[in-house]
């Protein structure tokens, strides 16, 4: 799989690298001679290839997340110029005179892409940076003394680019929203605790365990498995929130949480062997990758949280998303189970969110009547 992996980055690098560099030979026009325009396009070869080799090497611990980056910045220049593409097939069609005209031909084009390219660059950040509250009110399957406000947020990817001012954001969405439980699906760290303890993240995140009344709840992710699984526990545990590793909780005496381990870990266990042997409360399924869905509505679920999506992170990766996923976003109701898969509170590798956005998903659960 990582064989896999690796091979497409190349892939896409390369087919990026050409894009982008004929699409600004296109836009540089008549500015560039010959010789310019191949010393353009060998440029962002040399450049894109020793930042592929500089990720894939992880010479430094950012040095996958700058790659990345590098990459992404090629598909906005490459989306940028479709845009620009499409712009100028409406006006030949709305408005010819403009298009045709010598103060468009000239410089309209030059004044478009960068506008379009530097606009997508400001939404992926704001997107990126900008949480939204997602509210849904749900009715469990079993009796609930009293109705139960919760917050869900996963992938909070805690490290070089998501730290302290995120976490505080986070801590006074919840309060602002009265929120009474926080359950914490998976990536909660980006790989290590490195920056986290550097920056000293602990005293933000124990303040938004406090904020909760009934606690706070976490399962572990795939960037909390990647070598460094003892750490992150430590870190999340000496936070005051609760760790469920392949294991479970009754909450208040209200409502039982079920926290797996995400699949990295071969040893983990099937939910069946994780539930609880009375069905009388309502159980909330923590599963930080939505792959196993359509096994674990045949379980006696209420609800169902996850992660790892991300949405996408980056149009039209949320498009990928959906086609491999029963559920690669949102919200549905499958065999009496409600399923919310969440597009995530930070990100991966990059700093944008296009076509997705970060998040807090803020569920009001009631009981079911008697």
């Amino acid at each position: 799989m990582r064989w896999i992996f690796l091979t497409v980055i190349v892939l896409l690098f390369e087919l990026f690298t050409y894009g982008a560099g004929r699409g600004l030979q296109w836009w540089a026009g008549s500015w560039l001679s010959d010789r310019s325009s191949r010393y353009l396009m060998i440029s962002l070869f040399v450049m894109s290839n020793a930042l592929l080799v500089f990720g894939i090497a992880r010479l430094t611990s950012f040095g996958l997340k700058l790659s990345m980056t590098w990459l992404t910045i090629l598909w906005f220049v490459i989306m940028s110029m479709v845009a620009v593409g499409i712009i100028n097939l409406v006006l030949m069609k709305v408005a010819p005179q403009f298009f045709n005209s010598v103060s468009y031909q000239t410089y309209g084009e030059r004044i478009l892409l960068p506008l379009v390219f530097f606009g997508m660059v400001l939404m992926g950040i704001y997107n990126a940076y900008t949480p939204t509250i997602r509210h849904i009110s749900l009715t469990a399957n079993q009796p609930l003394a009293k109705p139960i406000r919760i917050g869900m947020v996963s992938d909070l990817h805690l490290g070089l680019m998501v730290g302290e001012r995120q976490i505080n954001q986070l801590t006074e969405m919840v309060k602002a929203q009265n929120v009474q439980l926080l359950l914490m699906p998976g990536d909660i760290m980006d790989d290590n605790v490195d920056y986290y303890t550097s920056q000293n993240m602990q005293p933000a995140l124990q303040q938004l365990a406090s904020a909760v009344p009934m606690g706070a709840y976490a399962t572990l992710g795939n960037h909390d498995m990647y070598g460094h699984e003892g750490e992150i526990r430590d870190a999340i545990q000496k936070s005051n929130i609760t760790l469920l590793a392949d294991d479970k909780v009754l909450v208040d005496n209200q409502l039982w949480l079920v926290g797996r381990l995400d699949n990295h870990a071969s040893y983990r266990k099937a939910t069946k062997e994780l539930m609880p042997s009375s069905t009388d409360k309502p159980i909330i399924l923590l599963d930080h990758e939505p792959n196993e869905i359509e096994q674990n509505v045949q379980l006696p679920i209420d609800l169902q949280v996850s992660g790892h999506t991300h949405n996408g992170q980056i149009f039209p990766a949320n498009f990928i998303v959906k086609f491999l996923n029963r559920l690669g976003y949102g919200y549905e109701r499958i065999n009496n189970t409600d399923v919310i898969v969440s597009s995530g509170y930070g990100f991966w590798g990059v700093p944008f969110r296009l076509g997705s956005q970060a998040e807090l998903w803020v569920i009001d659960l009631v009981g079911k009547k008697s």
